[in-house]
């Protein structure tokens, strides 16, 4: 009798749960800033690249919601000139959870985010007539932020992202953090 009742509790909370959760797709622009922008040789010196991603929204209360997310940063790196003319390509996949803050609702109105994230970089590079990758993966990162919810299916946010990441060794990037800036079109579904 006790596995029975057990077993209808927990349908009974997952769907409960399933009625609070949404999902949706993220995309817009990723804006590299300090070392991974403009580091000498070592960065992108570009400007901005491009992000993809989707993420799952677990609304708690009308206020607070947790917000699970996999994004994939493609940011394209243009030469440095002078000798080595090196070019750095970073590629990011990052993983992570967000704690979303709503000022009036989920559906309208401002909000704040706070997260943390596993990430995994690779930089391909090339220069002074060689080329190869570095590559770093389980790299802790945090991202905080804010954004405006427009209507229940459409938000704009913004968050700034940053990286530990090994400087020395064979997959080494030479510099000690990844920071970027990340400006988002978040489209929802399932509200």
């Amino acid at each position: 009798m006790r596995p029975r009742l057990a077993l209808t509790l927990a349908f009974l909370g997952l769907s409960l749960v399933a009625q609070d959760m949404t999902g949706g797709l993220q995309t817009g622009l990723t804006l590299p800033v300090g070392d991974l922008k403009d580091k000498s040789d070592l960065g992108t010196n570009q400007f901005f690249g491009t992000h993809i991603g989707g993420h799952l929204d677990f609304n708690i209360t009308p206020h607070h919601q947790v917000r699970g997310q996999l994004t994939y940063h493609s940011l394209p790196g243009s030469g440095w000139g002078g000798p080595n003319d090196a070019q750095n390509d970073f590629k990011i996949l990052q993983v992570g959870a967000d704690w979303v803050y709503s000022f009036q609702t989920p559906n309208q109105g401002w909000y704040t985010i706070a997260g943390a994230s596993l990430n995994s970089i690779k930089d391909d590079y090339s220069g002074n007539g060689f080329s190869g990758s570095a590559s770093q993966s389980g790299r802790l990162g945090v991202r905080g932020g804010g954004g405006y919810t427009l209507n229940k299916m459409f938000s704009l946010e913004g968050t700034l992202n940053q990286v530990l990441v090994s400087k020395n060794g064979s997959d080494g990037f030479g510099f000690d953090t990844a920071t970027w800036a990340q400006v988002s079109a978040v489209f929802r579904f399932g509200r």
